[in-house]
């Protein structure tokens, strides 16, 4: 029973995310970083190693830095400006918790084909799978 509760949760991740994964895509042409802030969502760039500031839907970004959020997707941007007005929209990354995370594979995210874990990096039990060729 345990079992197939957690398969359902995993089955109910896959599909928020790819949801929002979909909206995301469609909301993010002609958008940037900064209209996205205006309109709630929260935007950041991570540390030094990666130039494109990273957009979260409402909650999702404090969601993922609690725990509590079972999966979430954000919108990169390729850009080091977190106020830009206009960035070329580079693709989305998906995010599924530790616990729900069963070595799935990410057959978007070349060359590795396979989901990065962000705890080394950012202290976060996620896997994140992106939707672009990604320097992890």
């Amino acid at each position: 029973m345990r079992r197939l509760v957690m398969i359902v949760a995993v089955v109910i991740a896959a599909v928020a995310a790819t949801a929002a994964q979909a909206q995301g895509s469609s909301q993010a042409r002609g958008s940037s970083p900064a209209q996205l802030t205006r309109a709630g969502w929260s935007c950041f760039l991570p540390p030094p190693f990666n130039p494109n500031v990273h957009c979260a839907p409402p909650n999702q970004l404090q969601g993922v830095v609690s725990g509590r959020a079972a999966a979430a997707t954000f919108l990169v941007f390729r850009t080091d400006d977190v106020n830009s007005e206009s960035a070329p929209f580079v693709g989305t990354e998906r995010l599924i918790r530790g616990d729900l995370f069963h070595g799935q594979p990410c057959p978007t995210d070349p060359p590795s084909y396979r989901y990065s874990w962000l705890f080394p990096r950012f202290g976060w039990d996620y896997y994140i799978c992106h939707t672009f060729d990604s320097p992890w």
